[in-house]
């Protein structure tokens, strides 16, 4: 049997998991997603998931969803190191962040993410940007 390719979600925040994970199923986007909550705990899983798969992680995973406001080890950080690891570098990655400053945006895209999207404080709004999810992937 083939296993599902797999979306990364890098979050902290247990609310904004359930929305995203939601979304995700909403936008019937078949995917089993593996949950990272802090910039550490994301370093062990993709550690363990490339001794798991042989180092062959950038065929088992789809999408990396990541928050840049993250405890421990900083999101940023957490781009750069998947970005420069030749095993995770051409996964495309999400990043959420609440910060919408023009010099974080111009960093992230710099560091190699893919799409940026803003933590707006209206839900909706929130909810309309990961929506778009469906349409990048």
């Amino acid at each position: 049997m083939l296993e599902k390719k797999k979306i990364i979600l890098i979050e902290d925040n247990p609310g904004l998991v359930d929305l995203i994970t939601e979304i995700i199923k909403e936008g019937y986007i078949e995917r089993d997603i593996v949950l990272a909550r802090d910039g550490m705990e994301a370093i062990d899983r993709f550690q363990e998931l490339s001794i798991k798969w042989n180092g062959e992680v950038e065929d088992k995973i789809k999408l990396i969803i990541l928050d840049l406001d993250l405890s421990n080890i900083n999101g940023m950080d957490i781009l750069r190191f998947i970005k420069k690891n030749p095993r995770y570098s051409r996964i495309p990655i999400i990043t959420l962040s609440t910060d919408s400053d023009k010099t974080t945006i111009d960093e992230a895209y710099s560091n190699g993410v893919s799409e940026f999207v803003t933590k707006s404080l209206s839900y909706d709004d929130f909810v309309a940007n990961l929506r778009g999810l469906k349409e990048f992937y």
